[in-house]
């Protein structure tokens, strides 16, 4: 009787069910689904490119291409999807990424390798109208200056020397406060580095860092200031940044960042089977170190725009420094070809110099950018061109990039190092090639 009457049960409750969904449920769904859809909007771009690299041949640091094993050539497919929904409470961003690489060598067989990953998510809130809360993965990118970023204690490399290239996002929480329009003060605590590295869960490698930022813009001027410190000994590290706009065609900029002590190697003689190793002489150092840049950017009445800078960086080699460093790279790259029994001290000594800690491994740059206004048509493009000023190595580039079709475009990167094999532009790579095309999906 109990089965019976459950039966009965479940078998008047189908036409009702059935007539919701068919009367209001359906209605109600479709408006729900419709209302989602016009806050949400997406992307889908896919790009596929080839890279074609040319070793330094009688490369100290990478001798045969034993320690960085660079492939020569390499080919990349990369979806790109971007979602982001926004509703009056909270926004809501995604870009998950994968990416196909086939990586060629000269001496070994080819490598597949195949990535997913996101890139980037964040999930704000607004809680107030000058207050917003958010947390997630994304680019703490800022500052004017196109070479490199000295305010910044996350992206010094600033990704601005390739366009393709994405820069991988941190794990971050924040809090933005804006208490007039032209003032915000922004609190950021870092807790990974975008790759699954966490601070609570290893107590080496990524350090967790909390930074407060605060930026002020007038009329034509910006200014802004940053304190961080890192969840380690490390001391507290500082960086500013201001620009002016001194007439329609002329923008002047400074950025600057400063710190106390350093991690990075440097090249010591030592009584070792290479004469010497690389090791953090200034890691518990008073010293304070800086990097500071000045430019301006100005655009001619054709439309395109010049930009020169000068970069100084008291963290780098010292003249003396450099000679060493190349010394004790020869003599390991010699160990390393006679195949003696310190060969494993060799490459150890190697990959300490490839990974020793300097953003920058010299003290002076110049640097020169020229792109075309981007509102021309037909292509886009940028030459760049970076000198280190105490050795005399330089790096050349070219991007450019043609929208063929509404939905396709085709791009190339190339750059050219020059300098000897002691030099810090052309001690790994004399040149490369990319060429490559994007198609908007949707």
């Amino acid at each position: 009787m109990r089965a019976r009457r459950i039966a009965e049960t479940a078998t008047s409750g189908l036409p009702l069910l059935a007539a919701l969904l068919a009367g209001w449920g359906a209605p109600a769904a479709a408006g729900g689904f419709q209302s989602l859809q016009e806050k949400t909007t997406y992307s889908l771009q896919v790009l596929a490119h080839d890279t074609e690299r040319g070793l330094q041949e009688d490369s100290l640091l990478n001798p045969g291409n034993r320690i960085a094993r660079l492939p020569g050539g390499q080919t990349e497919v990369e979806p790109r999807l971007d979602l982001k929904l926004t509703t009056e409470a909270v926004v809501l961003s995604v870009k998950p990424r994968a990416r196909f690489e086939w990586r060629r060598f000269e001496d070994d067989g080819p490598e597949t390798r195949l990535d997913a990953w996101v890139n980037q998510w964040s999930l704000t809130a607004y809680p107030h109208q000058e207050l917003a809360v958010s947390v997630g993965r994304d680019l703490l990118t800022w500052g004017p200056s196109n070479f490199r970023s000295p305010s910044n204690p996350i992206y010094f490399e600033n990704g601005r020397n390739n366009p393709i290239r994405e820069l991988l996002g941190v794990d971050v929480a924040q809090v933005a406060w804006s208490p007039a329009p032209e003032l915000s003060l922004t609190l950021m605590h870092v807790f990974g580095d975008g790759r699954g590295d966490w601070q609570w869960e290893k107590d080496e490698g990524f350090q967790a860092l909390s930074l407060l930022k605060v930026d002020f813009t007038a009329d034509v001027y910006v200014a802004s200031v940053n304190a961080s410190k890192r969840w380690s000994d490390e001391h507290p590290r500082f960086g500013a940044f201001g620009q002016a706009t001194v007439s329609e065609a002329l923008l002047v900029y400074v950025e600057a960042g400063l710190r106390q002590g350093t991690s990075a190697l440097y090249p010591e003689t030592l009584p070792t089977p290479v004469g010497g190793a690389f090791v953090p002489r200034h890691a518990g150092d008073p010293r304070l170190f800086y990097s500071a840049l000045v430019g301006g950017g100005y655009t001619l009445d054709s439309g395109h725009t010049v930009y020169l800078e000068y970069l100084t960086n008291n963290e780098g080699y010292r003249w003396a420094d450099g000679v060493r460093y190349f010394d004790i790279a020869a003599s390991a790259s010699d160990s390393l070809a006679s195949h003696s029994p310190d060969s494993a001290l060799a490459g150890q000594t190697l990959g300490a110099a490839l990974g020793n800690g300097l953003a920058l491994q010299g003290r002076h740059y110049l640097f020169l950018q020229v792109q075309n206004n981007p509102t021309d048509s037909g292509p886009t493009w940028q030459l760049r061109y970076s000198l280190n000023l105490v050795d005399g190595s330089g790096q050349a580039s070219a991007y450019v990039e043609w929208s063929v079709l509404p939905r396709l475009a085709l791009f190339g990167v190339g750059v050219i190092n020059h300098g000897s094999n002691r030099t810090e532009f052309h001690s790994l790579l004399s040149q490369s090639l990319l060429v490559g095309a994007k198609g908007y999906v949707f």
